[in-house]
């Protein structure tokens, strides 16, 4: 029933990756991020975060349009970006979207070339998209989906003032955020972008 509402391309790659059941967290999300909402999902490592974000991400795209990004996820470290880069490979197999993952300990040039070309999803360190931005290669006009995965870790970094000036120029979007704890620090990137959210929390 989950997968027959989700376009048949995801639906094809998720049957091929054994993907039978939804977790909790995905069965609330997923409905919700294709609805349009702004999304808070909490709950522990292992709940299925990162895969609703992507499942969320690919159903709303749907396929390649254009040069310019139209998804921006935010993640703390390179570790993570490259994890989530591999996932997304994983599940887009029948789909013809791109994306690309840019952070510190790669070249800037090449990153920023492979953003020039075109991609439809940037998964991202902040300190890197924001290097990649002021240098004005980056068009962040088509963003219709803006995330913040671990976001529990990514307050740790100290990234608002990098998040606060990114958001002057985002165009209005839906914005998705993913912790495994609401804590006050995560409060303030929630108050700052997210707009009436829907909090969804799971404990597994």
């Amino acid at each position: 029933m989950f997968k027959e509402k989700l376009n048949k391309r995801l639906a094809a790659t998720l049957s091929e990756r054994g993907f039978e059941e939804p977790k909790p967290l995905q069965l609330k999300c997923i409905p919700k991020i294709n609805g349009g909402l702004d999304v808070i999902g909490v709950g522990p490592a292992g709940c299925g975060k990162t895969s609703a974000i992507l499942i969320g991400t690919i159903q709303k795209l749907v396929s390649a349009f254009e040069d310019a990004p139209r998804a921006l996820i935010l993640v703390p470290n390179e570790e993570k970006a490259l994890a989530m880069l591999e996932q997304f490979k994983q599940l887009s197999g029948h789909t013809d979207l791109r994306a690309e993952a840019v952070y510190e300990s790669g070249k800037i040039d090449k990153q920023t070339e492979a953003i020039y070309f075109g991609t439809d999803i940037v998964i991202a360190t902040p300190r890197r998209i924001m290097e990649i931005y002021i240098r004005k290669n980056l068009n962040i006009t088509k963003i219709k989906l803006l995330v913040f995965d671990d976001a529990e870790t990514l307050v740790k970094e100290n990234i608002l003032s990098y998040l606060e000036r990114l958001s002057l120029s985002l165009p209005k979007c839906q914005h998705l955020l993913f912790t495994k704890e609401l804590n006050t620090k995560v409060e303030k990137i929630v108050d700052k972008f997210l707009i009436a959210p829907t909090v969804i929390e799971v404990e597994e």
